[in-house]
Order: C-alpha cells, then sequence, then structure tokens
C-alpha cells in the first residue's frame, strides 16, 4: 500500500472479474464513495487499484464494498 500526501494507494486481487461490465460496475461504485480519489480496474491482473483517503474511509470498507458487489478479495 502507497501513501502520497495524505492519501493512500491499496491493490486488491480480486476473484470473479468477468469483462467490461464488471470494470465499469465497480469503478462506479467505488467511485461514488467518499473519500475515494481513483479507481482503476485491471481486468487481466485481476486488480482493482484504490486511491483514498483514510481519514475519510478505511480501507477495510473499500473491501467490504467489493464484496457486497459480490466480488472475493484474494490474498
Amino acid at each position: 500500500m502507497a501513501t502520497t500526501a495524505g492519501r493512500k494507494t491499496a491493490v486488491y486481487r480480486v476473484g470473479g472479474l468477468k469483462g467490461d461490465h464488471c470494470r465499469d460496475r465497480i469503478e462506479h461504485t467505488l467511485s461514488h464513495l467518499g473519500g475515494v480519489a481513483g479507481v482503476d480496474v485491471d481486468l487481466g491482473a485481476r486488480e482493482v487499484k484504490v486511491a483514498y483517503d483514510p481519514d475519510v474511509i478505511p480501507s477495510g470498507y473499500i473491501e467490504e464494498t467489493l464484496q457486497s458487489l459480490g466480488y472475493s478479495i484474494q490474498g
């Protein structure tokens, strides 16, 4: 997890990513959470990279949100 000027970047290995619809759904949902500055979904690597402000949103909430969308967090 990287930190830049009060912002952290977390990378989650996510199971269940199947295509553009999954990428769009994750990017849309996470980008609307308060404290999230950026979301990048890499379908090939099955990774979701999230830049966020830990003073506003805990990383555990991001994981819970991904799981509530039906994706599994791996490792």
